[in-house]
């Protein structure tokens, strides 16, 4: 059975909740609310009736008791308290490394090889429908520092999806593993790739790519560490049929890994280094091909000063090695664990976004690094008066979500919630603009776009990706008359890059008159 039909045929449950403790009550078929504070159940009548309940009442956090789904609580909390039993962290490390979708690893001489696991290949598979309709997958990138919750959100966004049709604490989809408060090293490795649950199989399936954390430096991953130990456990094992099930089980998900070298990384040991893979490789690589970018942060503070001139940077190096690219990514700033004492306004996205925006107004001004890009795009005929200008020249558009740090689990489900939407009404964007332009990709064109993509990005780091040569090999241009006058504008703009499509045609208008004027006399083709 795929995984696609055993999603549709989940058995559902019926609502994960207590029976009311209030004093006396009988009622037992009641919706009951989960009281952290209370550490109780209750139905509404009964909750009213508790002395902590009382409308001025206040708790230890200053805000009065919240009713929670208890099903929610459960679910968060095992997001956010993961275990911190080794045995189960390790287990489900190796489990998560079916969900590995690229990355960096060694050949047998320790030099760097680009490692494609098939992962965005297997998913599209699994969740075919019958009817083999054509379908657009579209691409949702989460990148951020080390340690800034990046799986974290990645998992509350997929559990919040599944709880809508799964009233069990057990979630049906893949989903990233997050690390712990006792660890000090980075938790996850390369680039995994998970589906999102509310849009998996329909016609427009948006996949989120959890990235390794960016300034993780040369420490190895854990999940990178597991992986390590079983390829020189299997190295080691003359008869593999000797192994351990699960090590054989984890021996056949390498049957669809496809190793290129990387060509530029050869004979430099700097560029060799996985942080250079990690900072330079991966983000080329998705600003590229995602429709939408989560720059997760955990303390908002730190925006201007750590992470405004990455976040230009990054997108600048990667707009710069490609070419003909159909959309820009917008981009989502999610500000991870935010401090519950914060103005309550700031939960909203609109004031969320217009707060930061506005605490970095003229950072254009005083950063040096932000001024450079700047004056390019201003000597490229580009108005920019604020930051929030400069971000645009890059995304195509800017937002900022707020998610509270633990103890308010329904506030959290809210805000993911909110996350969620403005991902899907910005995927939704970027699907119009590419299908405006007439560049949208199915599954299997954007399958040999990757391919070449990475291809291309092994071996040559500096040059760009050209989407339009890649298309007109994937799709040749007709070889008739519209076609031929399609090739003289294509060879125009490659010479005159900075021409627009309208000033090539006005210039060519004047000679495809005269074209066709003569092709109508040479067919005979009279008027009426």
């Amino acid at each position: 059975m795929s995984y696609a039909s055993s999603i549709s045929s989940y058995p559902m449950h019926g609502s994960f909740q207590e029976p009311c403790e209030g004093d006396g009550c009988q009622q037992s078929a009641r919706k009951t609310w989960y009281c952290v504070s209370c550490d109780c159940s209750f139905c509404d009548p009964c909750w009213e009736k508790q002395p902590a309940h009382k409308p001025k009442k206040r708790g230890a956090d200053g805000y009065g008791h919240e009713k929670i789904d208890r099903l929610v609580v459960e679910r968060y909390r095992s997001i956010l308290e993961p275990s911190s039993n080794l045995e189960e962290q390790e287990a489900l490390h190796r489990d998560d490394e079916d969900t590995t979708w690229f990355g960096i690893g060694r050949d047998h001489v320790d030099g760097p090889v680009f490692e494609d696991y098939g992962r965005f290949a297997t998913l599209m598979q699994e969740s075919m429908s019958k009817s083999g309709a054509v379908r657009h997958p579209q691409l949702v990138s989460f990148i951020g520092q080390t340690g800034a919750g990046k799986s974290t959100v990645v998992k509350m966004l997929i559990n919040h999806q599944d709880m809508k049709t799964n009233q069990t604490l057990k979630s049906r989809f893949a989903a990233p593993l997050p690390g712990s408060v006792n660890d000090n090293v980075p938790v996850s490795a390369n680039v995994h790739l998970y589906a999102d649950p509310d849009s998996y199989l329909t016609n427009t399936p948006v996949l989120y790519a959890d990235c390794e954390g960016l300034e993780g430096g040369e420490s190895v991953p854990k999940a990178e560490a597991y992986k390590m130990q079983d390829k020189a456990l299997i190295s080691n094992t003359p008869r593999k049929d000797s192994l351990d099930p699960k090590v054989r089980k984890r021996l056949q998900r390498t049957g669809n890994l496809v190793s290129r070298k990387v060509k530029w990384a050869h004979g430099d040991k700097e560029k060799s280094k996985r942080e250079y893979a990690v900072t330079e490789l991966y983000p080329k690589l998705l600003y590229t091909f995602s429709d939408v970018v989560v720059f997760v942060l955990r303390n908002s503070k730190t925006f201007e000063s750590a992470v405004l001139t990455k976040l230009v940077g990054w997108a600048s190096a990667s707009f710069e090695k490609s070419l003909g690219q159909p959309a820009l990514p917008h981009i989502i700033i999610a500000l991870n664990a935010t401090d519950l004492a914060i103005d309550a306004s700031q939960w909203d996205v609109k004031e969320a976004t217009n707060t930061l925006l506005s605490s970095v107004e003229t950072a254009i001004n005083t950063i040096p690094a932000l001024q450079d890009h700047v004056a390019w795009w201003r000597a490229n005929g580009r108005v920019i008066h604020t930051t929030k200008d400069l971000l645009e020249c890059y995304y195509s558009s800017v937002t900022v979500v707020r998610i509270p740090s633990k103890g308010r689990y329904m506030l959290i489900d809210q805000q993911v919630e909110k996350l969620h939407y403005e991902i899907m009404v910005k995927s939704n964007l970027s699907h119009y603009k590419k299908r405006k332009v007439r560049m949208l990709s199915n599954s299997d064109d954007l399958q040999l776009y990757l391919q070449l993509a990475f291809d291309h990005f092994t071996q040559d780091l500096d040059t760009p990706f050209d989407f339009v040569s890649v298309a007109l090999k994937i799709n040749p241009i007709p070889s008739d008359f519209g076609g031929n006058i399609l090739k003289l504008a294509v060879s125009i703009k490659k010479r005159h890059s900075s021409w627009k499509v309208v000033d090539i045609f006005d210039q060519l208008s004047t000679m495809v008159a005269s074209c066709i004027i003569l092709d109508i006399y040479r067919q005979r083709r009279l008027g009426e």
